[in-house]
């Protein structure tokens, strides 16, 4: 979300390291703005984009680019201390009813997609409700949940008409929630609520955000090209209607998938940031000159997930038993150098409900369970007896799929150990892309794959909804009545101290239940160079590249 973020941001290592680049001018690809600054902007993703669907993809890559592709009704903007306040963006205005169920916003004059056809509140409406569409298949549709409507039109029972999303007219966009929810105002800025044509979805159908020629943006910038594996490249934009304060000509996303190239090349002032806290590279860049650095929290958890509909991993026990298994402390240690924190929570530290620090109240649910639950070993035994297996975990071999990565290679191989010697349970590592191993999650097709998430918005609703009946974010194969009230009734209350102790009863039930097993949470350190000005660096900012620019010495 990532996000931010954020945005439903699927971020794989997204603890260990991240970054952007830029030109420092002179090259062939550079230029110089009227003060001097530079206007091609070099940065780079850590993998493929999955699709750059707005309401399909979910991955945080391809969220990179749709940020800047199409604009939204409001964006989230970083102030100088680095926390966010909405701008209107294709919205010149908006009003929210008395009773906080009807919201209505006003979009500005001139407004055009980059073909030249007139942007509508009509295509605001229709982006939403391809969101929410079932036949979609979005992986964020869940974000979406407090929309009048939203379950019964989500799973098929209702026609989309009757989704709380309307067009007025051709500047006037009204959405009704089904009951009020404090936080939807900062669902609005993401790609969820994105306009999108439907002329073009039509046309390209099941191939509509696959390639460069396959969408049509609004925004900032539009994307000329993409050369899968390699390269995006997005250009200005000179249809979008607040171009004059678009600093930046061009930015080139490369594809980047080793940390070590990334860390070099920021080190010898070829690129332009990273984040990071592996020790090797933060005792380096602590020193260096020319290069600001800023101390993140991040708003996400690297995670386990576990396919409920597997022969092994329907049984609860089984999956408490690896829950409980897992040496967080020790991964953080020998691994991570302690750089990051284990996570026995689903709820990022990150994460508040107004000024209250919703982790501080909501306690370690996980570490709770393991107290309770004593030897895992013993645990899995019993688990595999219910099944009618064999009680003996040691003739037991599990899946555990992750990109293949170097780094992750390292955690796979601690994970491996960590299990055999807990459990006594061998554990396969199986590396891929990162394209085939979401396919593989979204099919089913797994038994453990770890991934992380960042959250889309500060509030605990951003983590929590993610596994609510009707979320289609990460196919675990669990539903469960009881959670989902929970989360309805928590975003419907309005006390705060209220909201803590529904989210917190839910969390307890994803812990116990183990929907998930959470490995990691922490901070990182972002270091860009001194030139670079209004970079992004709360996780929670939707504004893209649209106020970047660069500045000589």
């Amino acid at each position: 979300m990532r996000n931010k973020k954020r945005f439903v941001a699927l971020m794989l290592a997204g603890l260990m390291v991240a970054g952007t680049a830029c030109g420092n001018g002179g090259s062939k690809d550079g230029g110089s703005g009227s003060k001097g600054e530079n206007t091609v902007y070099n940065t780079f993703l850590n993998a493929d984009p999955d699709s750059i669907d707005a309401q399909k993809g979910s991955d945080s890559y391809g969220n990179t680019v749709v940020n800047n592709v199409y604009e939204p009704l409001i964006r989230l903007v970083q102030n100088d201390d680095l926390t966010l306040k909405p701008e209107a963006a294709a919205a010149k205005e908006w009003k929210v009813s008395e009773d906080a169920m009807t919201y209505t916003f006003t979009l500005r004059d001139g407004l055009k997609w980059e073909d030249g056809q007139p942007l509508t509140a009509k295509d605001f409406e229709y982006g939403i409700k391809r969101t929410v569409d079932p036949k979609t298949g979005s992986g964020s549709s869940f974000l979406l949940a407090d929309i009048a409507n939203f379950q019964e039109v989500n799973e098929g029972k209702a026609p989309l008409d009757k989704l709380g999303v309307k067009a007025i007219d051709d500047k006037t966009l009204e959405i009704k929630l089904g009951a009020p929810a404090q936080y939807f105002i900062n669902i609005v800025p993401f790609r969820v609520c994105f306009p999108q044509r439907k002329d073009i979805v039509e046309k390209h159908g099941e191939q509509f955000g696959s390639e460069a020629n396959t969408i049509v943006g609004c925004g900032p910038f539009k994307l000329t090209e993409w050369t899968h594996n390699s390269k995006l490249v997005l250009e200005k934009n000179p249809d979008y209607w607040n171009k004059d304060n678009v600093k930046l000509e061009k930015v080139n996303l490369r594809v980047i998938t080793d940390t070590n190239t990334m860390m070099n090349a920021f080190q010898s002032g070829e690129v332009m940031s990273v984040s990071t806290n592996k020790p090797e590279w933060t005792s380096k860049f602590d020193k260096r000159e020319g290069t600001k650095t800023e101390k993140i929290d991040i708003p996400a958890v690297d995670y386990f997930a576990v396919n409920h509909q597997d022969k092994l991993f329907k049984n609860k026990k089984v999956r408490q038993a690896f829950n409980i298994a897992l040496d967080r402390e020790g991964f953080n240690e020998t691994v991570l150098k302690g750089k990051s924190a284990p996570a026995y929570f689903w709820v990022p530290k990150a994460i508040t409900i107004e000024d209250l620090k919703y982790r501080e109240m909501a306690g370690n649910p996980v570490k709770e369970m393991a107290d309770k639950l004593g030897d895992p070993k013993a645990l899995l035994s019993e688990g595999l007896k219910e099944l009618g297996m064999d009680p003996d975990p040691s003739k037991l071999e599990v899946s555990l799929i992750m990109t293949n990565s170097p780094d992750l290679k390292k955690f796979g191989e601690y994970f491996q150990q960590n299990f055999q010697n807990k459990l006594g349970v061998k554990v396969k590592l199986e590396m891929m892309e990162w394209a085939i191993l979401s396919g593989k999650i979204n099919k089913g097709n797994y038994q453990m794959g770890y991934l992380a998430w960042t959250a889309d918005y500060n509030h605990p609703s951003a983590m929590m909804s993610l596994f609510t009946s009707s979320a289609n974010a990460v196919r675990t194969g669990w539903k469960s009545d009881e959670y989902d009230k929970l989360i309805r009734d928590a975003a419907k209350e309005k006390d705060k101290n209220k909201q803590v102790e529904l989210y917190k009863k839910a969390e307890q039930i994803l812990a116990d239940e183990t929907v998930i097993i959470p490995i990691i949470s922490g901070t990182t350190n972002m270091y860009y160079q001194d030139y670079v000005k209004h970079i992004n660096v709360n996780q929670f900012s939707t504004a893209g590249f649209k106020d970047t620019y660069l500045e000589k010495k």
